[in-house]
């Protein structure tokens, strides 16, 4: 998994220090299968001398006071063991005793839950902020998940769970009730999981087919409900909502949507918008989605591939179509959607920091 880390992700986030010139340090910071926190970082120019990592489960407050690990900075790579494995750690590493960048794992493997990851630490090129680590999660369906998980959750400190799937979806899964969390559910039946499967299963969807097929959803998602992208823009233009999840089946197609024209609001530019969409590929394990599919034909197996996978072109459909309407993102989200700048700089104002 770790191999190809800086090709989808680099994060710049040095945050001020004394010096004149700031390096570029780039890190990545990933959970493995057991929970540790595995940090690989790059620095240009070189530097020397040692980074030290403070942690906290705060993101807002990580004291400098006694490091976690200690490091030579041309070690480039440190596994940090978690006593518990429950609990989400924010990090600042120290380079040089000067260069300070925060930093937490992006993927966060609860139990009975898939592609679930935090959308902070990308930076926002309009205002030079970075978007707030453990305030907006985003995440394949969750349903009726055991007592450890819900409790992750709650460590976490999610309040509010915004489902975006149909209600036929849903009826089909034990869900959570409200109470532990706030539940907001706003159906959007265009990319209907269940209804897809059924037809690759029934051979009435090929491999070829499923890939124009998801490309015009993504175009019918952006054009057909921008009523429930404004209600879910609402939601979480309310401060109590956070930290929030938003999720639909796979994590990677309604939510991927919403997820690329949220970070486009806060100023996130497009590759590293693209980058974050395909981190589905990663995430989401589609052979334990589909264990079924091995007695299927080779050509609904390969359908079943399509469907679950976080293709370019499918998120590209949907600027495109944006684009052939209103000319621009931004202005989709003006006009077609119905944000207010005031409402941007108040989105903004809430997860970036």
């Amino acid at each position: 998994m770790y191999k190809n880390l800086f090709s989808w992700l680099t994060i710049l986030l040095v945050l001020p220090s004394c010096s004149g010139t700031q390096p570029t340090i780039s890190v990545v910071c990933e959970e493995n299968n057991v929970g540790n926190c595995v940090i690989k970082w790059e620095t240009a120019p070189v530097l020397k001398g040692q980074v030290r990592i403070y942690a906290s489960t705060s993101p807002k407050l990580i004291p400098e006071d006694s490091p976690v690990a200690m490091s030579k900075i041309s070690s480039g790579k440190m596994t940090i063991i978690t006593d518990d494995p429950s609990r989400r750690y924010y990090y600042l590493m120290v380079f040089d005793n000067k260069h300070r960048v925060k930093i937490a794992t992006r993927n966060i493997n609860i139990p009975g839950i898939q592609n679930f990851r935090d959308l902070g630490g990308y930076k926002s090129v309009d205002t030079g902020k970075s978007v707030s680590w453990g305030m907006l999660y985003r995440s394949a369906q969750i349903d009726s998940i055991p007592p450890c998980s819900r409790r992750e959750l709650k460590n976490i400190g999610v309040r509010t769970i915004i489902d975006l799937r149909s209600e036929e979806e849903r009826h089909n899964y034990p869900q959570l009730r409200d109470g532990e969390f706030k539940m907001v559910h706003i159906p959007i039946p265009t990319g209907n999981m269940d209804e897809i499967l059924q037809g690759i299963q029934e051979e009435k969807i090929k491999s070829d087919t499923i890939y124009r097929l998801v490309e015009r959803m993504n175009r019918e998602l952006v054009t057909n409900y921008r009523k429930e992208f404004k209600e879910l823009f609402s939601v979480l233009l309310n401060r109590d909502s956070y930290p929030a999840v938003i999720h639909c089946t796979s994590g990677k197609g309604r939510t991927g949507i919403v997820s690329a024209l949220m970070l486009a609001a806060l100023g996130v530019n497009e590759d590293v918008i693209m980058s974050d969409y395909r981190l589905s590929n990663d995430y989401f394990n589609i052979p334990k989605a589909s264990r079924y599919a091995y007695e299927l034909p080779v050509n609904s197996q390969e359908a079943i591939t399509t469907i679950y996978s976080a293709k370019e072109d499918f998120l590209n459909a949907a600027k495109e179509q944006i684009e052939s309407e209103y000319g621009s993102v931004q202005a989709y989200l003006k006009q077609g959607i119905g944000l207010s700048a005031e409402e941007i700089e108040q989105l903004r104002s809430i997860l970036l920091e």
